[in-house]
């Protein structure tokens, strides 16, 4: 038993994206947002990737409010302060 396949894993592109991949999914999803249905989405943009992969390509790389690079001068002394307070083990991710 198990759960069903989210794709055709002989039809599906592996690897890196491509520059033209990253720019049909964020188009698409500025436009009419996911619509909740990851699975759905790379068949109604055309591109011949997993759900997943696409999901996890907008959740880590693409959104525009993710911020890459390292943390500021406030951000670094407020993750210290933390730190000391109540140590490594509950340190809270900073958004």
């Amino acid at each position: 038993m198990g759960r069903a396949p989210c794709c055709d894993k002989a039809n599906v592109k592996k690897g890196p994206w491509s520059p033209e991949e990253d720019t049909k999914l964020k188009a698409y999803i500025e436009q009419h947002g996911t619509g909740g249905n990851w699975i759905a989405l790379p068949h109604k943009i055309g591109l011949k990737r997993c759900g997943k992969s696409c999901r996890l390509r907008w959740l880590n790389y693409l959104r525009p409010n993710i911020k890459h690079g390292g943390f500021s001068e406030e951000e670094d002394k407020i993750i210290c302060s933390l730190y000391i307070s109540i140590g490594s083990r509950y340190l809270l991710v900073l958004k």
